[in-house]
């Protein structure tokens, strides 16, 4: 295994352990798979095409693998693919993962989900209903709160300090992709929310020995799972038709700010992304506009 690839695939490994519900079993087996299919195709990730995801999925078809088997590949390869695209914002891994979507899956796991946005009446249901949770409401909808407002992937919420979040003047630091830190920004709505959270959160009895904004009610930091779980949960309380996930606050945040008239350039700033192409793939109502004038920009 080359050197790139073995740190791909412990961050991988790191990735599955923090923001999926396998086993380690399962975990060890994934990772194995992805390693499996570099070997098989010869090339690193970089130099990855569809047509190469297509291929391989010939030879596993012409191989005669089980149906169990051939979804357990597919399903680990597209995990892969997916914590590079939504972690790492990887826009290779992106297209990878669409010509993975593009694969008849017999088994091994559900398609990925795509992402959405949210309308403004539908974010205050959700704050709604994330407040109302017995016990743990405070602190709840402080959580979805920040991670709508400042437009944060969950573990950049789940990793922020009390000593990086300036309350007063509304700036939060976050440390995201490749450990690079930023400085975010939330609205009085959401400064309330979390003034609300810290006043109560000196009563939790694991509080003074946490330094993350947001703990467990159980001890320590919140883990990733945790926090997908109080999004999901808040989500069917508010009534709402369609699967909420953490990442679709993101998609909504992002929304939001393009259409009432944030540049696109600010709005990558704001959502840490390094190229604002990746911006505009979070922009999900009627981009013609929108695309027309980046074409312009960039051309």
């Amino acid at each position: 295994m080359s050197t790139s690839l073995n740190s791909q695939i412990e961050a991988f490994r790191r990735y599955m352990a923090t923001a999926s519900d396998l086993s380690e079993g399962s975990r060890t087996r994934y990772a194995y798979e992805v390693d499996r299919f570099f070997k098989v195709v010869g090339k690193p990730l970089d130099q990855l095409s569809p047509r190469d995801i297509l291929d391989w999925n010939a030879m596993l078809q012409e191989g005669g693998a089980a149906p169990g088997t051939v979804g357990q590949k597919r399903a680990a390869l597209r995990l892969f693919f997916q914590s590079l695209e939504e972690f790492d914002e990887d826009e290779h891994a992106g297209r990878l993962l669409r010509a993975m979507n593009h694969l008849k899956m017999p088994s091994g796991g559900p398609p990925r989900r795509m992402p959405y946005a949210l309308t403004e009446d539908q974010v205050q249901a959700l704050l709604e209903a994330a407040g109302e949770r017995p016990g743990v409401g405070v602190r709840d909808r402080a959580l979805l709160h920040f991670l709508w407002a400042t437009g944060t992937r969950r573990a950049e919420a789940r990793n922020l300090m009390l000593a990086n979040l300036a309350l007063e003047e509304r700036l939060a630091q976050v440390v995201g992709k490749g450990d690079k830190s930023r400085t975010v920004i939330f609205d009085a709505a959401c400064q309330q929310d979390l003034a609300r959270w810290l006043e109560l959160r000196p009563a939790w009895e694991v509080a003074p020995e946490v330094q993350e904004v947001f703990v467990s009610a159980f001890g320590g930091r919140l883990n990733l799972d945790t926090i997908g779980n109080i999004v999901r949960e808040c989500g069917e309380r508010a009534g709402l038709r369609t699967e909420v996930w953490t990442h679709v606050l993101r998609h909504s945040r992002a929304t939001q700010l393009l259409t009432k008239g944030m540049s696109l350039a600010a709005a990558a700033k704001f959502l840490g992304h390094t190229r604002p192409a990746t911006t505009l793939q979070y922009f999900h109502e009627d981009a013609r506009d929108l695309r027309e004038e980046y074409d312009r920009a960039t051309s």
